[in-house]
């Protein structure tokens, strides 16, 4: 008997009773009478919840909970105490958990039929010939009309010549437009996309201008190419940034034009924090076709509070895009093959190539696609080696006909793009610090502690010397591995195999510093990694409330309730502490401070006289453009070398002169210069920062 039969009607049921009814509906299957006829809704998933965990689950719980502690509490030398603690947990975990016969939203019906393409010769013709034609106008390392217009052209060959004709199977599938139609059943679930995407906005929207509190020099290289692209420099390859890809430059000059708005470093982070929302979208999708709506929305909301991607996107030295392009990716490739679904299949390739016009992480996607293509084929039996192939063909060349003026760029500058990679993976740079073979495994050993362990990233894009997610997230990742692993015993579905395995994966931009393995784990090198532990944990949650549901159901909705804020409440806790503490704090104690520098000349300007103002350079100190641009007059030259000193006697202006404490000499040449100058010693607000203020003529 259907469950709702028993509710009094519309006008009787309370808020309460409704919810409580619902809860009850979407985590229990409904026994339904013979010729009960039931609307399948391909985008719904009502999952078969186990009546009760085992007390061995909660003792596993209860251990992965120790270790993890333990695990925080030794973050440089091995923590066997802590993994042994947790890998006992593991065990238990695996006893503990009740079976179950569930099987992800939108299954495969067909298990012996590849990705459907229409391949066009003359149209693969024309995308050979259009992606030579892009090579030859692509010669100054710049975007212009045409070579932009040869471009989008080479990549609309590419995708029109492999593009498939109408499905029969797709076009008699409904679309499900249901928003409004399904509200009263699903409402509260909308609520909770909208809680989520608050939080996202929270996360990604607050203090965009003083987080970070400092502008430093990799920053200060973005701001100047994304202000170059303004005044007309459309180059490809951006030679002097740390991250030299031109993608993330002209996303950013893009969202500036559309604010209509004065470039600033608030702009730039606005332009990341958007593409993260973005992210959040696909990680909700690439989810919920791997598992169901409830893993792909926590996914989302996880996503939406990870300091992890938070940070990468506040840094804004070019890891801003890699988020979003890596979900977008997945996504298009797990749809495609499990949907047989040539369009997003392709789609994925092109937001590979567009990966890699943004950043060098994306070099380890053709090893994330045979992965994913290979555990497909691993159960589809039937899909001979020749469609697989096919398959890595086809997408490895739209990918490469994307990134096309990339690659032409490279061939002109090689070491521009080529001289970072063989410094950490070569020896460039320096020698290996020992047998290269022992060194990668070790380092892949150190990587896979990112999440639960450590990570060696900087101050500026990470928090050193912790796990690369909350507590909590790392406890739920493993809880969430442990269920994925006997779900998939019993399923054999693939796409719980690709979780497990794009972790690893994933982490070898990180792993592969070989030269410099002191650097490894690191959290910016491994971001890609973010998307697998974040869905991993996700699954690790549903499953855990799953599990206490059915008991605290029997109690009260409030119970439920409870037991959701307490799982997920101290998340966005320690993320917000994380991000706008514990960051914000390091961050400034490590930054040169460029804003009371900024703060001190404007005080000078507005003290009603003309005058002129100099930061005296030195080594290893603050860079005058971080100056300029905390003061939002980026065009103003601010440096002056030291031996230029006795230049400004000329100029009869009052003049303020910044200098460096241990800069003797250049305080003994500007006493002797200007005898009238007054000094003193501006004491900042961090006592190791102070700095020498000589003024002239005021």
């Amino acid at each position: 008997m259907d469950p709702t039969e028993s509710l009094p009607e519309d006008d009787d049921l309370t808020v309460l009773e409704y919810v409580r009814h619902w809860i009850h509906d979407q985590f229990n299957v409904r026994e339904k009478p013979a010729g009960e006829v039931t609307e399948v809704n391909e985008q719904v998933h009502t999952a078969e919840i186990p009546l009760g965990a085992k007390p061995v689950f909660w003792i596993g719980l209860t251990l992965i909970v120790i270790g993890q502690i333990l695990l925080g509490l030794q973050k440089q030398s091995l923590p066997v105490a802590g993994l042994l603690v947790m890998a006992i947990g593991m065990v238990s975990l695996w006893l503990g958990m009740p079976q179950h016969e569930a099987k992800p939203e939108n299954s495969t019906l067909k298990e012996n039929e590849s990705p459907i393409f229409q391949v066009k010769p003359i149209w693969l013709m024309a995308t050979l010939a259009m992606s030579v034609v892009c090579f030859v106008l692509f010669s100054e390392n710049r975007f212009g009309w045409l070579q932009t217009l040869s471009w989008l052209t080479a990549i609309a060959c590419g995708l029109y010549a492999f593009w498939p004709a109408s499905n029969p199977e797709q076009s008699t599938r409904k679309l499900n437009w249901k928003f409004w139609l399904n509200w009263k059943n699903d409402r509260e679930f909308f609520v909770l996309v909208l809680v989520v995407v608050v939080f996202g906005l929270i996360f990604r929207l607050k203090d965009l201008a003083g987080l970070p509190p400092e502008v430093i020099s990799a920053q200060v290289e973005t701001y100047y190419s994304v202000s170059e692209i303004r005044q007309g420099g459309n180059y490809i390859l951006f030679s002097r940034n740390t991250v030299p890809e031109p993608l993330n430059y002209y996303w950013a000059n893009l969202v500036n034009l559309f604010s209509g708005k004065r470039l600033t470093m608030e702009a730039i982070r606005l332009a990341n924090a958007l593409a993260g929302l973005i992210g959040m979208g696909f990680v909700y999708g690439l989810g919920k076709r791997i598992a169901n709506r409830w893993v792909g929305l926590v996914a989302a909301g996880l996503a939406g509070v990870s300091f992890w991607l938070v940070l990468q996107e506040r840094a804004a030295i070019g890891g801003g895009l890699v988020f979003p392009l890596m979900a977008g990716a997945l996504f298009g490739l797990v749809k495609g093959l499990e949907e047989r679904d040539g369009r997003f299949y392709l789609l994925s390739a092109v937001a590979v190539g567009l990966g890699l016009m943004s950043n060098k992480i994306f070099l380890i996607f053709p090893l994330v696609a045979m992965v994913v293509i290979l555990s497909w084929k691993s159960e589809k039996k039937s899909v001979n080696p020749g469609h697989t192939l096919g398959l890595l063909g086809i997408g490895l060349l739209l990918s490469v006909v994307t990134t096309m003026p990339l690659i032409r760029a490279i061939s002109l500058e090689p070491m521009s793009y080529l001289a970072p990679i063989l410094a950490r993976v070569g020896q460039y740079e320096v020698t290996y610090p020992g047998n290269p073979l022992l060194i990668f495994l070790g380092n892949i050993l150190k990587a896979l502690g990112l999440a639960n362990w450590t990570n060696q990233g900087g101050w500026v894009d990470s928090i050193a010397n912790r796990g690369a997610v909350d507590g909590m997230t790392a406890i739920f990742f493993l809880v969430g591995i442990v269920s994925l692993l006997k779900r998939y015993r019993s399923s054999r579905d693939w796409k719980l195999l690709i979780l497990l395995l794009l972790y690893p994966v994933l982490l070898l931009p990180s792993a592969l510093a070989l030269a410099f393995p002191y650097e490894n784990p690191s959290m910016t090198r491994a971001v890609g990694a973010a998307i697998p532990v974040l869905l991993i944990a996700a699954y690790g949650i549903v499953e855990i409330f799953k599990a206490v549901t059915p008991a605290l159901r029997q109690k009260s909705l409030a119970a439920v309730v409870v037991a959701g804020v307490l799982m997920l409440g101290p998340i966005v806790v320690s993320n917000y502490n994380l991000v706008f503490q514990q960051y914000a704090t390091q961050y400034k104690r490590s930054a040169w401070n460029a804003s009371e520098m900024a703060d001190v000349i404007q005080r000078f300007y507005s003290s009603g006289k003309e005058g002129l103002s100099y930061l005296i350079s030195y080594p290893y100190w603050v860079d005058s453009r971080a100056v300029a641009i905390s003061m939002r007059q980026p065009e103003q030259n601010l440096s002056l070398p030291a031996t230029e000193i006795a230049s400004t006697v000329n100029v009869t202006l009052p003049k303020l002169f910044i200098l460096n404490p241990m800069d003797k000499n250049s305080i003994a040449e500007l006493q002797a210069v200007y005898p009238e100058g007054v000094i003193s010693t501006y004491q900042s607000i961090n006592p190791d920062k102070n700095f020498i203020l000589f003024i002239v003529g005021q």
